[in-house]
């Protein structure tokens, strides 16, 4: 059979001892332990033992003599249930070694006499400690894409129906709506870029401008302190910057001209002890030109909205020829 010394292959007895000694140093690279205990549960050998687990510790003795009380009787449970039953069991087990819970994945075999009783058991263990930090991780990651998931379709019927009440017709709807969605959806992208630990305040800037300008120079100036903000903060930030920038189209601005629009961020101290993310828009018309005032869903969304998702606070101001906006969030807010 193969992997059995047949006789044939020369050296006899070297060969399979040259045999063993290579399946012991295969074994070693490998997350596997075996071992043997005899009908008393007394540990016999055993090779390639976990790590934190010494040798000198299970010889001679039972699993309780070098486990935890929980993790012994389970595997004292199993081990009698298969002596008994000479019937091979199979279980996961957590066991806490050094301080760490280690996840086992075990088969126990019985070791049969040729009268069919069992005389001891073998135990194959491998550690899946690694797989099941893999397992935890998914979960928390599918449970915190359910959870945005919610909270942006919240956040896109809100819009819907704010956006729907303040319409005057289907079409302007429809252009309001689509470019909001627009201004959601690319926040999102730049959050999920980030394995949603959040997006860079730049990015979110630049890429909420470029809906209106295209492929041409962006006539905006950053400048500041770039910071990460929160995946919340960054869908409604992305929103304050889509509705300032659409204003600003309206005002004839985002194309080359005399006018200039300037967007500073900066952190500044509070009397609490803690800090905001300050959000400075600067909208300066050519000369000559007034501000168109502003509409009110778009002030609403400003001053009210936007403030509130992050805990801080929203100031727009429309003054002949020059359009200000300062928000402040939450440090909270800031990754």
């Amino acid at each position: 059979m193969k992997g059995q010394d047949n006789g044939k292959s020369g050296g006899g007895a070297l060969e399979s001892s040259r045999r063993f000694a290579f399946a012991m140093r295969a074994l070693s690279r490998t997350p596997v332990s075996l071992s043997y205990q005899n009908r008393d549960l007394l540990y016999e050998w055993a090779e390639n033992l976990p790590a934190g687990i010494e040798l000198a510790d299970v010889l001679g003795n039972t699993d309780a003599d070098f486990l935890p009380r929980l993790a012994a009787e389970r595997l004292r449970a199993t081990k009698l249930h298969v002596i008994e039953t000479r019937e091979p069991q199979r279980f996961e087990l957590p066991v806490n070694i050094g301080g760490e819970v280690r996840w086992f994945d075990i088969w126990i075999d019985p070791d049969l006499e040729p009268s069919g009783s069992a005389m001891g058991v073998y135990s194959t263990i491998i550690d899946i400690s690694a797989q099941k930090r893999r397992e935890v991780q998914l979960k928390n990651l599918l449970r915190e894409v359910s959870h945005r998931s919610r909270n942006l379709l919240a956040i896109v019927l809100s819009l819907a129906s704010q956006t729907a009440r303040s319409a005057n017709s289907i079409p302007g709807f429809v252009t309001a709506f689509s470019g909001r969605l627009q201004a959601i959806a690319r926040a999102q992208d730049l959050v999920t870029d980030r394995d949603w630990q959040g997006a860079l305040l730049s990015d979110l800037i630049s890429r909420q401008i470029a809906l209106f300008h295209r492929d041409n120079a962006l006539p905006v100036e950053l400048k500041g302190d770039d910071l990460v903000v929160s995946p919340n903060a960054a869908l409604y930030v992305g929103l304050a910057i889509h509705e300032l920038a659409s204003n600003a189209v309206r005002n004839g601005q985002l194309y080359p001209g005399d006018g200039a629009i300037h967007v500073a961020f900066s952190v500044e101290s509070r009397s609490d002890g803690g800090r905001n993310l300050v959000v400075k828009w600067t909208e300066r018309l050519g000369a000559g030109t007034t501000a168109h005032e502003i509409e009110p869903l778009t002030r609403k969304f400003l001053e009210s909205v936007v403030p509130l998702a992050v805990d801080g606070m929203g100031e727009l101001a429309v003054n002949g020829s020059r359009v200000d906006y300062a928000l402040r969030i939450d440090g909270n807010h800031i990754t």
